[in-house]
This record gives C-alpha cells, structure tokens and sequence, in this order.
C-alpha cells in the first residue's frame, strides 16, 4: 500500500473549508498553534504520541503557470493536511487525535465542510478517508521506528554528547570514566522523552 512504508502510515487529506470567513478564522487558528504558552511542547500534536510530522496548509488559490495554460481557479478554500504516524490506518490517526486533542480536532476541522464531529470516531475517520489523497511515495528514513523508538535515541545521542563533551574538559580515570558512563546509561533507561522535549 502506497499509504504505508514499514509500520508508519503517510496521510494526506484536502478538506474543503466553508464560505463566509471560515478560512481567515481558521489560518489564525492555524497560526496559533505554535503559541508555547498555551502548548508548552510546541504544539497540540506534540501530545498525540503516534505523530512523527504534520503540516497544515490553506489553499486558496491554484498557481498559474503562463501562457499557455489557463487560469485555474477553485471552488471553495481547502485545508490540506499531511500527518506521518505510527499506524497501519487512518482509524489510528484519529483515536489518538480525538484522545489527545479533541477541541483542537473540533476547532480546526470544524470550518471544513461535512466536518461529522467527534462524537463518533467511525464517521470521523470516513470523512478523512472521503478527503484523503492517495501517497503515491512516503519516505521513512526509519520505516520500523516509533516516535518513542527514535525520540529515545535522540535523548540517549544528547546525552552520550554531554558526557563525552564533560570528559573532554576535564578528563577522569579509566574506573570514575566507567563509573560515570554506567550513571549516564541506567538514568537514559528510566527516562521517556515526550515528542517536543528534546
């Protein structure tokens, strides 16, 4: 399946977004969810721990490529969302979604037409698979790794460099060098990064 490479799905939607102001109310939300005051990890999708990458995009206008060709124009605004998640289906996106981030979901997808709501995850995933566009080619550097997966070795890659750049300044015996590398190692095993900490 085009969608999948590995254990990571690859959605990509075009949902049309209502007449009368719903997509200039819906890019100031959009721009909104960076604000780290009210999403200290960055983002609402740092909390939908599947997420590996998400964009979104309002299309309101067709680029024209010259003469030739004709001016192309829409019907209505579109909301394009592309997400990379650990997952074999749409169904998965969506749980984790309406779990973590209910009124966001509500908030954003609410200016899209036939937008069904959360109350019933099942018709909220069939209105993502009617505005899906089939990935013809999803990349995955890491098609096997979780967000939890790679996030660990982010952190244990951040820590070993510390512990490295430690060594370098002021250089320890062979046993406190083995001492403090243990240290190092048993604290990494404990700790669990969320997506937007490191």
């Amino acid at each position: 399946m085009a969608n999948q490479n590995g254990s990571k799905y690859g959605f990509t939607g075009l949902f049309p977004i209502k007449i009368g102001g719903h997509s200039a109310n819906l890019r100031t939300l959009l721009r909104s969810l960076d604000d780290t005051h009210r999403y200290p990890r960055g983002s609402p999708l740092s909390e939908v721990s599947i997420v590996h990458m998400a964009r979104f995009v309002i299309v309101d206008r067709l680029a024209y490529q010259g003469l030739p060709a004709k001016v192309d124009t829409l019907k209505s605004d579109y909301l394009l969302f592309v997400c990379d998640f650990d997952g074999y289906s749409v169904d998965t996106l969506i749980h984790a979604m309406v779990r973590n981030m209910a009124g966001q979901v509500t908030g954003i997808w609410g200016h899209c037409v036939g937008f069904p709501g959360i109350q019933s995850c099942d018709r909220l995933a069939a209105y993502f698979e009617q505005c899906q566009l089939k990935t013809n080619l999803l990349l995955a550097d890491q098609p096997e790794a979780s967000v939890d997966d790679i996030l660990m070795g982010l952190m244990c890659r951040r820590r070993f460099g510390e512990f490295i750049r430690q060594v370098q300044r002021k250089p320890r015996a062979p046993a406190v060098l083995k001492r403090g590398f243990r240290l190092m190692w048993r604290s990494h095993q404990n700790d669990r990064p969320h997506a937007g900490d490191l």
